[in-house]
Protein backbone atom coordinates (compact mmCIF):
# COMPACT_ATOMS: atom_id res chain seq x y z
CA UNK A 1 0.00 0.00 0.00
CA UNK A 2 1.35 3.25 -0.79
CA UNK A 3 2.09 5.99 1.64
CA UNK A 4 -1.00 8.42 0.24
CA UNK A 5 -3.64 4.85 0.57
CA UNK A 6 -2.02 4.74 4.39
CA UNK A 7 -2.48 8.26 4.97
CA UNK A 8 -6.06 8.07 3.48
CA UNK A 9 -6.98 5.38 5.59
CA UNK A 10 -5.32 6.90 8.71
CA UNK A 11 -7.51 9.72 7.79
CA UNK A 12 -10.41 7.81 7.49
CA UNK A 13 -10.05 5.79 10.64
CA UNK A 14 -8.99 9.58 12.58
CA UNK A 15 -12.32 10.48 11.30
CA UNK A 16 -14.68 7.67 12.01
CA UNK A 17 -13.35 7.26 15.77
CA UNK A 18 -13.49 10.37 16.76
CA UNK A 19 -17.10 10.92 15.10
CA UNK A 20 -18.51 8.14 16.88
CA UNK A 21 -17.10 8.78 19.89
CA UNK A 22 -18.39 12.69 19.71
CA UNK A 23 -21.85 10.96 18.90
CA UNK A 24 -21.31 8.46 21.92
CA UNK A 25 -20.29 11.55 24.29
CA UNK A 26 -23.09 13.10 23.16
CA UNK A 27 -25.55 10.69 23.39
CA UNK A 28 -24.47 9.57 27.10
CA UNK A 29 -24.38 12.96 28.06
CA UNK A 30 -27.87 13.85 26.87
CA UNK A 31 -28.90 10.39 27.79
CA UNK A 32 -27.44 11.23 30.86
CA UNK A 33 -29.43 14.73 31.01
CA UNK A 34 -32.43 13.09 29.90
CA UNK A 35 -32.54 10.81 33.20
CA UNK A 36 -31.38 13.10 35.49
CA UNK A 37 -34.18 15.28 34.42
CA UNK A 38 -36.61 12.58 34.65
CA UNK A 39 -35.68 11.52 38.44
CA UNK A 40 -36.01 15.64 39.39
CA UNK A 41 -39.54 15.39 37.70
CA UNK A 42 -40.42 12.31 39.74
CA UNK A 43 -39.59 13.77 43.17
CA UNK A 44 -40.99 17.39 41.99
CA UNK A 45 -44.25 15.38 41.30
CA UNK A 46 -43.63 13.19 44.63
CA UNK A 47 -43.40 16.37 46.77
CA UNK A 48 -46.70 17.72 44.99
CA UNK A 49 -48.42 14.60 45.77
CA UNK A 50 -47.11 14.42 49.80
CA UNK A 51 -48.29 18.76 49.96
CA UNK A 52 -51.66 17.60 48.85
CA UNK A 53 -52.03 14.66 51.37
CA UNK A 54 -50.78 17.44 53.90
CA UNK A 55 -53.40 19.79 52.81
CA UNK A 56 -55.92 16.63 53.33
CA UNK A 57 -54.81 15.77 56.83
CA UNK A 58 -54.47 19.54 58.05
CA UNK A 59 -57.84 20.05 56.62
CA UNK A 60 -59.68 17.15 58.18
CA UNK A 61 -57.25 17.18 61.80
CA UNK A 62 -56.71 13.42 60.98
CA UNK A 63 -55.97 10.43 58.47
CA UNK A 64 -59.31 8.58 59.38
CA UNK A 65 -60.13 9.36 54.99
CA UNK A 66 -56.60 9.69 53.64
CA UNK A 67 -57.51 6.01 51.96
CA UNK A 68 -60.23 7.45 49.43
CA UNK A 69 -57.73 10.62 48.21
CA UNK A 70 -54.65 8.24 47.57
CA UNK A 71 -55.97 6.47 44.50
CA UNK A 72 -56.48 9.76 42.41
CA UNK A 73 -53.09 10.92 43.65
CA UNK A 74 -51.72 7.61 42.61
CA UNK A 75 -52.99 7.58 39.26
CA UNK A 76 -51.75 10.89 38.77
CA UNK A 77 -48.39 10.08 40.38
CA UNK A 78 -48.16 6.81 37.87
CA UNK A 79 -47.29 4.97 40.76
CA UNK A 80 -48.21 3.14 43.84
CA UNK A 81 -48.93 5.57 46.81
CA UNK A 82 -48.16 4.64 50.54
CA UNK A 83 -49.32 6.81 53.47
CA UNK A 84 -47.44 5.67 56.89
CA UNK A 85 -46.92 6.79 60.48
CA UNK A 86 -43.58 7.48 61.65
CA UNK A 87 -43.83 4.64 63.73
CA UNK A 88 -44.54 2.76 60.54
CA UNK A 89 -48.05 2.19 60.82
CA UNK A 90 -49.34 1.90 57.63
CA UNK A 91 -52.23 4.26 57.53
CA UNK A 92 -53.14 3.78 53.58
CA UNK A 93 -51.68 2.21 50.54
CA UNK A 94 -52.76 1.61 46.71
CA UNK A 95 -50.38 -1.26 46.64
CA UNK A 96 -49.81 -3.46 49.66
CA UNK A 97 -47.57 -6.41 50.44
CA UNK A 98 -44.31 -4.51 48.34
CA UNK A 99 -41.60 -2.09 49.56
CA UNK A 100 -41.54 1.29 48.09
CA UNK A 101 -38.65 2.98 46.43
CA UNK A 102 -38.84 6.49 47.18
CA UNK A 103 -39.94 8.35 50.84
CA UNK A 104 -40.98 11.96 51.91
CA UNK A 105 -41.52 13.18 55.18
CA UNK A 106 -45.05 14.67 56.24
CA UNK A 107 -44.63 17.14 58.76
CA UNK A 108 -47.82 18.63 59.91
CA UNK A 109 -46.71 19.54 64.07
CA UNK A 110 -45.04 23.28 63.81
CA UNK A 111 -42.52 23.81 65.74
CA UNK A 112 -42.84 26.77 67.76
CA UNK A 113 -41.40 28.69 70.50
CA UNK A 114 -43.76 31.63 72.76
CA UNK A 115 -42.85 33.37 75.63
CA UNK A 116 -45.98 33.79 77.30
CA UNK A 117 -49.26 32.09 77.10
CA UNK A 118 -50.87 35.04 75.16
CA UNK A 119 -48.69 34.97 72.57
CA UNK A 120 -49.87 31.38 72.25
CA UNK A 121 -53.64 31.77 72.30
CA UNK A 122 -53.17 34.57 69.89
CA UNK A 123 -51.41 32.24 67.82
CA UNK A 124 -53.71 29.08 68.23
CA UNK A 125 -56.81 31.28 67.60
CA UNK A 126 -55.48 32.57 64.45
CA UNK A 127 -54.84 28.92 63.49
CA UNK A 128 -58.42 28.34 64.03
CA UNK A 129 -59.67 30.83 61.98
CA UNK A 130 -56.99 30.03 59.26
CA UNK A 131 -58.32 26.67 59.59
CA UNK A 132 -62.18 27.33 58.94
CA UNK A 133 -61.29 29.47 55.82
CA UNK A 134 -59.54 26.28 54.74
CA UNK A 135 -62.35 23.91 54.89
CA UNK A 136 -64.90 26.56 53.83
CA UNK A 137 -62.59 26.84 50.53
CA UNK A 138 -62.61 23.20 49.95
CA UNK A 139 -66.20 23.01 50.33
CA UNK A 140 -67.15 25.29 47.86
CA UNK A 141 -64.58 23.36 45.12
CA UNK A 142 -61.72 25.86 45.32
CA UNK A 143 -58.39 24.20 45.38
CA UNK A 144 -56.30 24.78 48.49
CA UNK A 145 -53.12 25.89 49.14
CA UNK A 146 -50.55 25.85 51.62
CA UNK A 147 -48.57 29.11 53.44
CA UNK A 148 -46.26 29.23 56.45
CA UNK A 149 -47.61 31.95 59.13
CA UNK A 150 -46.29 33.54 61.88
CA UNK A 151 -44.36 31.05 64.52
CA UNK A 152 -44.44 28.28 61.57
CA UNK A 153 -47.57 27.76 61.31
CA UNK A 154 -49.50 26.49 58.30
CA UNK A 155 -52.33 28.45 56.62
CA UNK A 156 -54.46 28.42 53.48
CA UNK A 157 -55.05 30.32 50.59
CA UNK A 158 -56.38 30.04 46.71
CA UNK A 159 -55.37 31.60 44.00
CA UNK A 160 -59.16 32.52 43.29
CA UNK A 161 -61.16 35.09 44.56
CA UNK A 162 -62.14 33.76 47.76
CA UNK A 163 -66.48 33.03 48.05
CA UNK A 164 -68.06 34.98 50.11
CA UNK A 165 -69.21 32.58 52.47
CA UNK A 166 -65.91 32.25 53.45
CA UNK A 167 -64.57 35.55 54.16
CA UNK A 168 -64.27 35.46 58.16
CA UNK A 169 -66.19 37.79 60.57
CA UNK A 170 -63.28 40.54 61.88
CA UNK A 171 -63.56 39.83 65.36
CA UNK A 172 -61.51 40.54 68.13
CA UNK A 173 -59.25 38.18 69.91
CA UNK A 174 -60.49 37.31 73.44
CA UNK A 175 -57.76 38.85 75.85
CA UNK A 176 -59.37 37.14 78.97
CA UNK A 177 -58.41 33.46 77.29
CA UNK A 178 -55.30 32.17 79.00
CA UNK A 179 -53.57 29.15 79.55
CA UNK A 180 -53.40 29.17 83.22
CA UNK A 181 -49.31 29.30 82.74
CA UNK A 182 -48.48 32.98 83.34
CA UNK A 183 -44.73 33.26 82.29
CA UNK A 184 -43.52 29.54 82.44
CA UNK A 185 -42.18 29.27 79.70
CA UNK A 186 -42.02 25.15 79.43
CA UNK A 187 -46.09 25.28 80.38
CA UNK A 188 -46.69 27.57 77.45
CA UNK A 189 -45.33 25.50 75.08
CA UNK A 190 -46.77 21.90 76.53
CA UNK A 191 -50.19 23.63 76.74
CA UNK A 192 -49.67 24.57 73.35
CA UNK A 193 -48.63 21.79 71.65
CA UNK A 194 -51.74 19.62 73.71
CA UNK A 195 -53.80 22.36 72.13
CA UNK A 196 -52.62 22.31 68.78
CA UNK A 197 -51.89 18.48 68.37
CA UNK A 198 -55.55 18.36 68.66
CA UNK A 199 -56.16 20.25 65.55
CA UNK A 200 -53.38 19.01 63.53
CA UNK A 201 -52.45 14.86 62.61
CA UNK A 202 -49.58 13.27 63.25
CA UNK A 203 -46.70 13.84 60.52
CA UNK A 204 -46.74 10.68 58.09
CA UNK A 205 -44.02 9.67 55.22
CA UNK A 206 -45.39 9.61 51.96
CA UNK A 207 -43.94 6.54 50.01
CA UNK A 208 -44.21 6.14 46.57
CA UNK A 209 -43.32 3.22 44.32
CA UNK A 210 -42.49 -0.67 44.79
CA UNK A 211 -39.83 -2.56 44.11
CA UNK A 212 -41.78 -4.69 41.71
CA UNK A 213 -42.56 -1.71 39.53
CA UNK A 214 -40.04 -0.39 36.76
CA UNK A 215 -37.54 1.44 37.86
CA UNK A 216 -36.93 5.04 36.99
CA UNK A 217 -34.49 4.65 33.85
CA UNK A 218 -30.20 4.39 34.44
CA UNK A 219 -27.59 5.24 32.26
CA UNK A 220 -25.41 1.83 31.92
CA UNK A 221 -22.10 3.05 29.80
CA UNK A 222 -21.39 -0.73 28.91
CA UNK A 223 -24.50 -0.63 26.05
CA UNK A 224 -23.18 2.50 24.99
CA UNK A 225 -19.90 1.96 24.60
CA UNK A 226 -20.44 -1.51 22.88
CA UNK A 227 -22.98 0.07 20.20
CA UNK A 228 -20.59 3.22 19.38
CA UNK A 229 -17.65 -0.02 18.91
CA UNK A 230 -19.92 -1.33 16.75
CA UNK A 231 -20.61 1.41 15.20
CA UNK A 232 -17.12 2.64 14.59
CA UNK A 233 -16.30 -0.61 13.11
CA UNK A 234 -18.68 -0.57 10.78
CA UNK A 235 -17.94 2.89 9.47
CA UNK A 236 -14.37 1.87 9.01
CA UNK A 237 -14.67 -1.06 7.52
CA UNK A 238 -17.27 0.60 4.98
CA UNK A 239 -15.33 3.97 4.51
CA UNK A 240 -12.21 1.76 3.85
CA UNK A 241 -13.56 -0.64 0.98
CA UNK A 242 -15.35 3.28 -0.22
CA UNK A 243 -11.55 4.77 0.13
CA UNK A 244 -10.10 1.33 -1.85
CA UNK A 245 -12.40 1.91 -4.27
CA UNK A 246 -11.63 5.53 -4.56
CA UNK A 247 -8.14 5.25 -4.51
CA UNK A 248 -7.96 2.17 -7.34
CA UNK A 249 -8.33 4.98 -10.08
CA UNK A 250 -5.77 6.96 -8.67
CA UNK A 251 -3.11 4.35 -8.62
CA UNK A 252 -3.69 3.07 -12.10
CA UNK A 253 -3.05 7.11 -12.48
CA UNK A 254 0.10 6.57 -10.86
CA UNK A 255 0.82 3.70 -12.54
CA UNK A 256 0.50 5.03 -16.06
CA UNK A 257 1.97 8.29 -15.23
CA UNK A 258 5.08 6.38 -14.22
CA UNK A 259 5.03 4.80 -17.35
CA UNK A 260 4.58 8.29 -19.07
CA UNK A 261 8.03 9.15 -16.93
CA UNK A 262 10.04 5.94 -18.58
CA UNK A 263 8.83 6.64 -22.09
CA UNK A 264 6.12 4.39 -22.50
CA UNK A 265 3.08 6.65 -23.66
CA UNK A 266 0.87 4.09 -24.99
CA UNK A 267 -0.73 3.34 -21.60
CA UNK A 268 -4.75 4.57 -21.22
CA UNK A 269 -6.68 4.44 -17.84
CA UNK A 270 -9.67 2.68 -17.88
CA UNK A 271 -12.69 5.70 -17.88
CA UNK A 272 -14.71 4.35 -15.36
CA UNK A 273 -15.11 4.54 -10.98
CA UNK A 274 -15.34 7.73 -9.37
CA UNK A 275 -12.67 9.21 -10.82
CA UNK A 276 -14.21 9.11 -14.47
CA UNK A 277 -13.50 12.95 -15.14
CA UNK A 278 -9.94 13.17 -13.97
CA UNK A 279 -9.07 9.66 -15.67
CA UNK A 280 -10.79 11.83 -19.25
CA UNK A 281 -8.84 14.38 -18.69
CA UNK A 282 -5.65 12.04 -18.01
CA UNK A 283 -6.15 9.74 -21.26
CA UNK A 284 -6.77 12.52 -23.58
CA UNK A 285 -3.32 14.46 -22.19
CA UNK A 286 -1.61 10.84 -22.51
CA UNK A 287 -3.36 10.93 -26.67
CA UNK A 288 -2.28 14.43 -27.01
CA UNK A 289 1.61 14.27 -25.37
CA UNK A 290 1.44 10.68 -27.89
CA UNK A 291 0.57 13.00 -30.43
CA UNK A 292 2.82 15.82 -30.21
CA UNK A 293 5.58 12.98 -29.81
CA UNK A 294 4.64 11.46 -33.14
CA UNK A 295 4.41 14.60 -35.14
CA UNK A 296 7.43 15.68 -33.50
CA UNK A 297 9.66 12.45 -35.08
CA UNK A 298 7.29 12.74 -38.46
CA UNK A 299 8.71 16.35 -38.71
CA UNK A 300 12.55 15.86 -37.82
CA UNK A 301 11.82 12.78 -40.68
CA UNK A 302 10.46 15.57 -43.09
CA UNK A 303 13.28 17.73 -42.29
CA UNK A 304 15.82 15.46 -42.83
CA UNK A 305 14.30 14.51 -45.87
CA UNK A 306 13.29 17.80 -47.40
CA UNK A 307 17.02 19.15 -46.28
CA UNK A 308 18.51 15.49 -47.72
CA UNK A 309 17.47 15.73 -51.87
CA UNK A 310 19.48 19.63 -51.78
CA UNK A 311 22.58 18.89 -49.72
CA UNK A 312 22.44 15.76 -51.80
CA UNK A 313 22.74 17.97 -55.11
CA UNK A 314 24.90 20.23 -53.84
CA UNK A 315 27.59 17.40 -52.99
CA UNK A 316 27.70 15.59 -56.31
CA UNK A 317 28.13 18.84 -57.99
CA UNK A 318 31.08 19.53 -55.72
CA UNK A 319 32.67 15.98 -56.00
CA UNK A 320 32.09 16.25 -59.47
CA UNK A 321 33.79 19.35 -59.62
CA UNK A 322 36.67 17.97 -57.84
CA UNK A 323 36.83 14.55 -59.75
CA UNK A 324 36.88 16.84 -63.13
CA UNK A 325 33.89 15.29 -64.24
CA UNK A 326 31.85 18.20 -64.59
CA UNK A 327 33.41 22.20 -65.36
CA UNK A 328 33.19 24.69 -62.79
CA UNK A 329 31.85 27.52 -64.97
CA UNK A 330 28.49 30.00 -64.69
CA UNK A 331 25.61 27.19 -64.97
CA UNK A 332 26.99 24.98 -62.13
CA UNK A 333 27.21 27.85 -60.09
CA UNK A 334 23.91 28.97 -60.83
CA UNK A 335 22.30 25.55 -60.28
CA UNK A 336 24.56 25.47 -56.81
CA UNK A 337 22.49 28.78 -56.12
CA UNK A 338 18.93 27.53 -56.81
CA UNK A 339 19.85 24.90 -54.25
CA UNK A 340 20.92 27.25 -51.55
CA UNK A 341 17.94 29.35 -52.05
CA UNK A 342 15.58 26.37 -52.36
CA UNK A 343 17.88 25.72 -48.55
CA UNK A 344 17.07 29.17 -47.42
CA UNK A 345 13.66 29.55 -48.26
CA UNK A 346 12.89 25.75 -45.90
CA UNK A 347 14.59 27.18 -43.21
CA UNK A 348 12.62 30.60 -43.58
CA UNK A 349 9.45 28.83 -43.33
CA UNK A 350 10.53 26.51 -40.29
CA UNK A 351 11.36 29.75 -38.63
CA UNK A 352 8.07 31.15 -39.40
CA UNK A 353 6.44 28.11 -38.29
CA UNK A 354 8.42 28.31 -35.01
CA UNK A 355 7.68 31.62 -33.84
CA UNK A 356 3.95 31.37 -35.25
CA UNK A 357 3.54 28.46 -33.12
CA UNK A 358 5.41 29.53 -29.93
CA UNK A 359 3.17 33.00 -30.16
CA UNK A 360 6.49 35.28 -30.58
CA UNK A 361 5.97 35.73 -34.85
CA UNK A 362 5.71 39.70 -34.68
CA UNK A 363 2.53 41.25 -36.29
CA UNK A 364 2.28 45.03 -37.56
CA UNK A 365 -1.76 45.29 -37.04
CA UNK A 366 -3.01 48.23 -39.33
CA UNK A 367 -6.70 48.84 -40.80
CA UNK A 368 -6.61 46.63 -43.98
CA UNK A 369 -9.44 46.62 -46.77
CA UNK A 370 -9.53 42.66 -47.99
CA UNK A 371 -11.50 44.11 -51.11
CA UNK A 372 -7.85 45.75 -52.16
CA UNK A 373 -5.77 43.34 -50.97
CA UNK A 374 -7.63 40.97 -53.23
CA UNK A 375 -7.22 42.80 -56.14
CA UNK A 376 -3.37 42.79 -56.45
CA UNK A 377 -3.30 38.71 -57.42
CA UNK A 378 -5.55 39.53 -60.38
CA UNK A 379 -3.87 38.26 -63.24
CA UNK A 380 -4.42 35.53 -65.86
CA UNK A 381 -6.66 32.90 -64.31
CA UNK A 382 -7.48 34.67 -61.05
CA UNK A 383 -10.77 36.17 -60.89
CA UNK A 384 -11.54 38.53 -58.05
CA UNK A 385 -14.71 38.79 -56.88
CA UNK A 386 -14.79 41.59 -54.00
CA UNK A 387 -17.03 44.50 -54.72
CA UNK A 388 -17.63 46.30 -51.54
CA UNK A 389 -14.71 47.34 -48.49
CA UNK A 390 -14.18 44.39 -46.34
CA UNK A 391 -12.40 46.25 -43.72
CA UNK A 392 -9.73 44.18 -40.62
CA UNK A 393 -8.08 45.26 -38.17
CA UNK A 394 -4.50 42.77 -38.89
CA UNK A 395 -1.09 42.66 -40.74
CA UNK A 396 -1.18 43.29 -44.66
CA UNK A 397 1.74 41.50 -44.79
CA UNK A 398 1.18 38.72 -43.50
CA UNK A 399 -2.39 38.32 -44.65
CA UNK A 400 -0.78 38.76 -48.38
CA UNK A 401 1.02 36.18 -47.07
CA UNK A 402 -1.19 33.76 -46.66
CA UNK A 403 -3.77 34.60 -49.67
CA UNK A 404 -0.30 34.34 -51.59
CA UNK A 405 0.08 31.26 -50.28
CA UNK A 406 -3.43 29.50 -50.91
CA UNK A 407 -3.48 30.78 -54.58
CA UNK A 408 -0.02 29.31 -55.39
CA UNK A 409 -1.15 26.16 -54.19
CA UNK A 410 -4.26 26.64 -56.23
CA UNK A 411 -2.39 27.03 -58.86
CA UNK A 412 -0.13 23.95 -58.56
CA UNK A 413 -3.18 21.93 -58.07
CA UNK A 414 -3.78 21.67 -61.42
CA UNK A 415 -6.49 24.27 -61.38
CA UNK A 416 -7.20 26.12 -64.66
CA UNK A 417 -9.09 29.05 -62.94
CA UNK A 418 -8.51 30.51 -59.58
CA UNK A 419 -11.23 32.66 -57.91
CA UNK A 420 -10.98 34.81 -54.97
CA UNK A 421 -13.81 36.14 -53.18
CA UNK A 422 -14.43 38.84 -50.16
CA UNK A 423 -17.92 39.21 -48.01
CA UNK A 424 -19.15 40.04 -45.06
CA UNK A 425 -21.24 37.50 -43.06
CA UNK A 426 -22.20 39.04 -39.49
CA UNK A 427 -19.68 39.75 -37.87
CA UNK A 428 -17.31 38.43 -39.92
CA UNK A 429 -15.01 38.68 -42.88
CA UNK A 430 -14.81 36.43 -45.29
CA UNK A 431 -12.49 35.39 -47.61
CA UNK A 432 -12.43 32.54 -50.46
CA UNK A 433 -10.10 31.07 -52.29
CA UNK A 434 -11.96 28.74 -55.07
CA UNK A 435 -10.36 26.75 -57.75
CA UNK A 436 -11.07 23.75 -60.45
CA UNK A 437 -8.45 21.44 -59.69
CA UNK A 438 -7.71 18.51 -58.98
CA UNK A 439 -9.16 18.29 -55.33
CA UNK A 440 -8.02 16.79 -52.35
CA UNK A 441 -9.62 13.01 -51.44
CA UNK A 442 -11.82 13.09 -48.62
CA UNK A 443 -9.64 11.06 -46.43
CA UNK A 444 -6.36 13.67 -47.01
CA UNK A 445 -8.56 16.50 -45.87
CA UNK A 446 -7.95 16.75 -42.03
CA UNK A 447 -4.03 16.43 -43.00
CA UNK A 448 -4.45 19.81 -45.37
CA UNK A 449 -2.71 21.67 -42.32
CA UNK A 450 -0.19 19.17 -41.05
CA UNK A 451 3.66 20.36 -41.21
CA UNK A 452 5.36 18.73 -44.33
CA UNK A 453 1.79 17.85 -46.02
CA UNK A 454 1.16 17.76 -49.95
CA UNK A 455 -1.95 16.71 -52.05
CA UNK A 456 0.46 14.49 -53.88
CA UNK A 457 3.19 12.73 -51.77
CA UNK A 458 4.91 11.57 -55.89
CA UNK A 459 5.30 15.10 -56.50
CA UNK A 460 8.48 16.51 -55.39
CA UNK A 461 9.73 19.89 -54.12
CA UNK A 462 9.46 21.45 -56.97
CA UNK A 463 5.91 20.85 -58.41
CA UNK A 464 4.88 20.34 -55.36
CA UNK A 465 6.28 23.22 -52.40
CA UNK A 466 7.43 22.47 -49.30
CA UNK A 467 4.46 21.69 -47.13
CA UNK A 468 4.46 24.64 -44.68
CA UNK A 469 2.60 27.20 -46.00
CA UNK A 470 -0.34 25.98 -45.05
CA UNK A 471 0.38 25.32 -41.27
CA UNK A 472 1.79 28.83 -41.67
CA UNK A 473 -1.03 30.59 -42.78
CA UNK A 474 -3.09 28.79 -40.21
CA UNK A 475 -1.22 30.47 -37.44
CA UNK A 476 -1.21 33.51 -38.76
CA UNK A 477 -5.04 33.23 -38.64
CA UNK A 478 -5.30 31.80 -35.77
CA UNK A 479 -3.40 34.59 -34.27
CA UNK A 480 -5.65 37.38 -35.93
CA UNK A 481 -8.17 35.15 -33.78
CA UNK A 482 -10.10 33.67 -37.32
CA UNK A 483 -10.27 30.30 -38.70
CA UNK A 484 -8.95 28.75 -41.77
CA UNK A 485 -11.37 25.90 -43.33
CA UNK A 486 -11.00 23.79 -46.54
CA UNK A 487 -13.94 21.96 -48.52
CA UNK A 488 -12.57 19.87 -51.73
CA UNK A 489 -13.54 17.24 -53.83
CA UNK A 490 -11.73 14.76 -56.46
CA UNK A 491 -11.96 15.93 -59.65
CA UNK A 492 -13.99 18.97 -59.17
CA UNK A 493 -11.23 21.60 -56.82
CA UNK A 494 -10.89 22.53 -53.44
CA UNK A 495 -12.13 25.56 -51.60
CA UNK A 496 -10.29 27.23 -48.81
CA UNK A 497 -12.35 30.01 -46.57
CA UNK A 498 -10.73 32.22 -43.83
CA UNK A 499 -12.26 34.19 -41.37
CA UNK A 500 -11.28 37.37 -39.52
CA UNK A 501 -13.33 39.57 -36.92
CA UNK A 502 -14.63 43.21 -38.67
CA UNK A 503 -12.75 45.81 -37.80
CA UNK A 504 -14.18 46.93 -33.76
CA UNK A 505 -15.81 43.76 -33.59
CA UNK A 506 -15.07 42.20 -29.85
CA UNK A 507 -14.22 38.56 -30.48
CA UNK A 508 -14.00 36.80 -26.81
Amino acid sequence: MSRFALKIAALVVVTVVAAVAATAWLTLRETTRQVEKSVEVAWQELDEVAQEIRIHGLLRGSWDDIGSALPVLAQRLGQRVRVVLTDGTVLADTQPGTSPRQSVAVQTRPESTFHTDIEAMKALYNYERDLKLGRCLQVHGERVRITMRDNNLPGFYTDNTVPAKCIPFEDRFPLTTEFGCDYDKACVQRTFTTRISALMPPPVLVQAGATDQPQQAKVSLLPILLSAGLVALLALVVSLLISRGALRPISALAASARRFGAGDLSGRVPENGDLVELTRAFNAMAESLQRSREQQHNMIADIAHELRTPLANIRGYIEGVRDGVLPADDELYRSLYEEALLQQRLIDDLQDLALAESGSLVYHMSTVDLADLLTTYRAAGVVVDAPDPVVVHADNDRLRQVVGNLVTNAQRAGAFSVTLRCRTEGLWAVVEVADNGWGIAAGQLPHVFDRFWRADNARGRETGGRGLGLAIAREIITAHRGTISVASAVGVGTTFTVRLPLQGTPIA
